[in-house]
């Protein structure tokens, strides 16, 4: 009797804590994200700080035609468009305030892994499955569209070499059978609907390459594929010192200056924006923040959800890369340990010293002091398996919005991972670099107190990805539904050629804001130019369904979405 007893007890334990560890993750993705944590973990691609940084003693202009929330990718290319689009008129150009919390790039885009990692063959069948055919082929080209157009994007700012932005061969790399033949299967027909990417990937299996590529013999098969990567903490503080260079009276950038409410004007024709530096009035107001959108727009809770997610930066083992035709810094590889796609790890590679630029740009757009050379350093991140604790480890992390720390199972997993990926291949590990000039390269601040780990870690740590309830990135004009104020009650604009006035997003990019949030803020940009007369059409490469409509915010159902992910 007492062996039942204990059995019934545990039963109950079990479901009693699947039971609240539901209701805890359903109270998460309900609340307010709040605003950025003022301190987050410190991320290797932030150091050493932009000199935009000291941008924050800034005075608050009285009035801007469009201010932009935020200061990554997706906002710096909203303010690109704008002030580039604009710079010919010479009668009113127009006036441009970016807000951002924290300093300058530090969200998502400064802590993420560095890929332009376009998932394609993947995706498709699901979003065929959903949007039809002809809308998945549109979405996957759109996601492919970023790779040239970041590239080209650094080669015009002139910050190719600064940004490390490059083409790169991607490895898909699969470690179970029966995920390798479903791969395999799903670019058959990925490239049945797309053939013009026929030839684009390479099928390797035991039997070829994989030795050769220096992967562990435990792996199944890899499908390869171009793909991009970058420094983009370093892309986008040189576009952003670029213009203000440029742009000196229409262009303000103020770090350490939240957005803490917003309200309508006294006179109901704009919208009054309030920071702890003073108020402004501004026509239009755009949401470039992300996983924190819901914090100003309360209709986008369980519409786009922080989700924590864990980045390091390693040393390579001494033989990774050297074997056959040296590869340091050309490859990326997505990782699936196990027997669905929803669990992946993720690995790009800083080039050799002599392969990167080292300077760094100032707020007249100038060299101004020397970044410290890359040294190979392998950005891995994820926290697939754990054990086979994957769903819990997702699961524990999605509706936290703070970037503070990092999770020590997820820690740990990613400093042993990586070498198991590549074992024997491997080698000895390499360790901090004991000469002059290497221990000079590894400083990545001022006065060459670096701070980071000796071992094979030199940094782990978390950001913030904006979670979408369908999957989908929301983009355009926010309805009165979402950010619960009134429109303004004028049609008119201080600068005739914008849109009426209104708020507008672009967020929950779902951990792949590298393949959409550019064309999406330069898209959006369009919008509030005044190029899109009609709700509801787009001009352009930007998917439909990436728009917020009414329709979309009834359909899109986060718990569903999230049931549907662990799936797969």
């Amino acid at each position: 009797m007492g062996a039942l007893f204990s059995r019934l007890r545990l039963i109950y334990q079990t479901l009693k804590s699947i039971s609240d560890s539901f209701s805890a993750l359903s109270e998460r993705i309900s609340r307010d994200p709040g605003l950025p944590i003022p301190a987050p973990s410190r991320s290797y691609w932030c150091l050493p700080h932009s000199p935009l940084d000291g941008l924050d003693s800034s005075s608050l202009p009285a009035y801007a035609d469009i201010v932009i929330i935020g200061s990554g990718i997706a906002g710096t290319a909203i303010a690109r468009t704008l002030l580039d689009s604009s710079s010919g008129d010479k009668k009113q150009p127009l006036r441009v305030v970016m807000l951002e919390a924290r300093d300058v790039c530090s969200g998502a885009t400064g802590r993420n892994g560095g890929h332009i990692s376009p998932n394609s063959y993947q995706d498709y069948s699901e979003l065929a499955s959903k949007y039809g055919a002809e809308a998945a082929q549109a979405m996957i080209r759109f996601r492919l569209a970023h790779l040239p157009a970041l590239l080209a994007v650094a080669e015009e700012e002139g910050l190719l070499r600064e940004s490390q932005a490059r083409g790169v061969d991607q490895l898909d790399v699969y470690l179970k059978e029966t995920l390798f033949q479903h791969a395999k299967n799903a670019l058959a027909t990925y490239l049945e609907a797309l053939p013009e990417r026929r030839g684009k990937h390479e099928i390797y299996d035991a039997k070829t390459k994989l030795g050769a590529l220096q992967l562990s013999p435990l792996t199944a098969g890899c499908i390869s594929q171009a793909a991009g990567a970058l420094h983009p903490y370093r892309l986008i503080t040189g576009i952003l010192a670029r213009l203000l260079k440029v742009y000196p009276t229409n262009f303000q950038l103020l770090t350490q200056t939240p957005c803490t409410d917003i309200v309508l004007s006294a006179d109901g024709q704009g919208y009054r924006v309030t920071t702890p530096k003073g108020t402004l009035t501004t026509a239009h107001i755009i949401h470039a923040t992300n996983a924190w959108a819901a914090h100003l727009l309360p209709g986008m809770r369980r519409k786009i959800v922080p989700m924590r997610v864990h980045m390091t930066a390693q040393r390579p083992g001494r033989n990774l890369g050297s074997t056959g035709t040296p590869w340091t810094g050309t490859r990326a590889f997505v990782f699936y340990p196990g027997t669905t796609m929803f669990a992946f790890d993720y690995l790009t590679q800083q080039p050799n010293a002599d392969e990167s630029g080292s300077t760094t740009s100032g707020k007249d757009g100038k060299a101004e002091e020397g970044y410290p050379a890359p040294a190979g350093e392998l950005m891995f991140g994820g926290g697939a398996m754990l054990g086979g604790r994957a769903e819990a480890a997702v699961l524990d992390n999605i509706g936290i919005a703070d970037d503070s720390e990092t999770d020590f199972e997820v820690a740990a997993y990613l400093g042993g991972a990586v070498e198991r990926y590549f074992a024997p291949g491997w080698g000895e590990e390499s360790g901090t670099p004991t000469t002059t000039s290497s221990s000079s390269r590894e400083s990545a601040t001022a006065g060459g107190d670096d701070g980071w780990g000796a071992g094979r870690i030199k940094a782990a740590w978390t950001g913030i990805m904006g979670l979408s309830a369908d999957g989908q990135p929301w983009v355009g004009r926010v309805p009165q539904s979402v950010s619960q104020r009134a429109d303004p009650v004028s049609e008119a604009n201080a600068s005739p050629s914008l849109a009426r006035p209104g708020e507008w997003i672009a967020a929950g990019f779902t951990g792949e804001g590298m393949t959409h949030a550019w064309l999406a803020g330069a898209a959006l940009a369009g919008m509030v130019l005044g190029d899109v007369k009609v709700e509801g059409k787009v001009k352009g490469p930007l998917p439909p369904e990436f728009l917020i409509t009414e329709k979309r915010l009834k359909e899109a159902d986060i718990e569903a979405f999230l049931g549907d992910a662990g799936s797969q």
